[in-house]
């Protein structure tokens, strides 16, 4: 009797001791992040050092290497990670408002994560790196050009879908409303770090919206 009582208390022991260590793992992977970030955005990704970002983050050289095997896909991590918050952010958009409450609150969204949360910074360092490091620029794309283009298909067939746009080619459409937004908003800030959003924003991203509504609108 003895032994089996022993035997069920000892298994919610050792849970609680792996759920501990999981946590603290957690933590260290998110400071480790945390510090990356803020290293790549200042340094670029040749001059980030791996032992600063492990000092940044307070865990030692090894852990961080148990969390990432090298500082290309410490990069990638942070990289994802910039553009999961925008997805994140997306998730319910589309499903009410008007076509011009959701763009509008879209294109906020983007501008909100390029120069609130660095991710302009990442952008250059990424473009800095291109030529010596292909496969960097080419999941860049993957993941910051590709995969946004068809977030914003997606979001725009919801449109469709409710009947608030014609039927047409998202992709086509998605391609026009972020060009126009891309070209006065967001490319001047990849080729000079101190660009800031001008006073005109709300306007120029009203217009992007207002030429979407007048080409596919109902």
């Amino acid at each position: 009797m003895n032994v089996a009582n022993s035997k069920q208390t000892t298994a919610p022991a050792h849970s609680g001791l792996e759920n501990y260590r999981r946590r603290v793992s957690a933590t260290k992977r998110r400071s480790i992040l945390d510090a990356a970030r803020d290293e790549f955005q200042h340094n670029g990704f040749t001059r980030a050092a791996m032992a600063e970002i492990a000092r940044k983050a307070d865990v030692s050289t090894a852990t961080l290497y148990k969390h990432f095997n090298s500082k290309e896909e410490l990069f990638s991590a942070v990289i994802s990670e910039a553009y999961e918050r925008i997805e994140e952010t997306d998730a319910d958009l589309g499903e009410h408002g008007t076509v011009e409450e959701v763009i509008t609150k879209a294109a906020n969204n983007i501008l909100s994560a390029q120069f609130d949360q660095g991710l302009n910074a990442l952008m250059r360092a990424v473009i800095a790196e291109v030529s010596g490091q292909p496969e960097i620029g080419r999941e860049f794309f993957e993941r910051g050009v590709i995969q946004r283009q068809q977030a914003v298909a997606k979001l725009l067939d919801k449109l469709v879908q409710r009947g608030l746009l014609k039927q047409h080619d998202t992709a086509i459409s998605a391609q026009e409303v972020s060009g126009m937004l891309r070209e006065s908003l967001i490319w001047p800030a990849l080729f000079d770090p101190n660009f800031r959003l001008p006073k005109n924003k709300d306007k120029l991203i009203a217009e992007a919206v207002a030429t979407l509504v007048a080409r596919y609108g109902k």
